[in-house]
Order: structure tokens, then C-alpha cells, then sequence
């Protein structure tokens, strides 16, 4: 008998699980299919794309941080010395 209460999303998440499984079969075929010159070349680029480009994607934007916590910093300083300089009168 057809189950008529069957679970929300229970379709959706099978036919998600079927095209993953399809996927992984074709990741596989395809590893299967490649020489160990080329694999070896694919591991070391998956490998940049994991470590190396997050971080230097990383300390770009912690060094950009910086330079613009120091700006703003300075702006202040020339903004009271300016005025400081402006209030002394000339003798």
C-alpha cells in the first residue's frame, strides 16, 4: 500500500542523495581515468585552492585593516596639530 503521509522533503532528499551518489561516481570514473602525472597535478591544485589562496586571500585583508586602522589614526593627529599650529599667534 502507497504510504500517503509520507515526510516532507523526503522526495527532495532522495533525489538530492541520487544526483550526489551520480556525482561522486563520476568524480570517481573520472580519478580512474586520469595518469599519475595528471592526478598528481590535480591533488596539488585542489590543495592551493583549500590552503594557500585562503590564506593569502586572509592576510590581505587583515594588512589592508591595518593600514586603514593607522589612517584613520593619523587623520586625527594632523587634524589637532593643524588646529594647534593655527591658534599659536605669529611673533
Amino acid at each position: 500500500m502507497k504510504d500517503l503521509n509520507s515526510a516532507p522533503g523526503s522526495t527532495s532528499f532522495s533525489a538530492f542523495w541520487n544526483e550526489l551518489c551520480a556525482y561522486t561516481r563520476q568524480g570517481l570514473a573520472a580519478l580512474r581515468a586520469m595518469s599519475w602525472p595528471m592526478l598528481l597535478a590535480c591533488c596539488l591544485g585542489l590543495a592551493f585552492l583549500i590552503t594557500i589562496l585562503p590564506l593569502a586571500i586572509m592576510l590581505f585583508a587583515l594588512v589592508m585593516l591595518l593600514r586603514w586602522a593607522s589612517n584613520s589614526d593619523d587623520m586625527g593627529t594632523d587634524t589637532d596639530t593643524k588646529a594647534a599650529n593655527s591658534s599659536q599667534s605669529p611673533q
